[in-house]
């Protein structure tokens, strides 16, 4: 079982009021046009975000795997209180368990594509909204990003200017969007 994170739990409050308060980020467009150190198949982009109430600086982290877009991750870090993420989303991924004693097994599998916060004890919660349960709307927000990026700042309250959504750019524009998948275009073709 995970362990809780000591900083949430002993000061939840803050948490609530970091989770719970309007923040705006310093970038209306996030273009992720940078490789994670750690895994050059992941596009990263992290940008600055100020919570309107606490004055804390913040970090919104969004992650995205550049053979598969629909693979990607949007995380909320505030770096004075804990290290780790304080409110994520994964739009893929392996199925987290929410911990809860007497609720069998099979009921605390949270599938993805879900959000993750922390309760009063410290402990990482997967869930889902409304949106993600419907088949349709799901569909609709992973298969476009920023569409996704509404969803999640609305969840996080984390807004463009108090009230515009962030949009996320997976390919930055000195790259050509091409899925080297597809079959070749020129199958078929006969030249002279």
């Amino acid at each position: 079982m995970e362990k809780p994170v000591k900083e949430i739990k002993d000061n939840y409050p803050k948490y609530q009021e970091l989770l719970n308060k309007t923040k705006n980020s310093f970038s209306k467009v996030i273009v992720l046009d940078e490789i994670k150190g750690n895994h050059q198949n992941t596009r990263v982009k992290k940008v600055d975000v100020a919570h309107v109430s606490t004055g804390e600086n913040l970090e919104l982290i969004v992650e995205s795997k550049i053979n598969n877009k629909k693979d990607f991750k949007f995380k909320l870090r505030a770096p004075e209180y804990t290290g780790i993420p304080f409110f994520r989303f994964d739009s893929d991924g392996v199925a987290h368990y929410n911990r809860v004693p007497n609720v069998e097994l099979p009921e605390q599998k949270v599938d993805t594509p879900h959000f993750h916060k922390y309760n009063d004890e410290g402990r990482n919660i997967a869930y889902k909204t409304e949106a993600l349960e419907k088949d349709s709307e799901r569909e609709a927000l992973l298969n476009d990003i920023s569409l996704c990026m509404a969803h999640y700042c609305d969840e996080s309250r984390t807004y463009y200017n108090n009230e515009k959504y962030v949009e996320v750019i997976q390919t930055p524009p000195t790259e050509l969007d091409l899925n080297t998948d597809n079959d070749n275009p020129t199958q078929g073709v006969e030249y002279e």
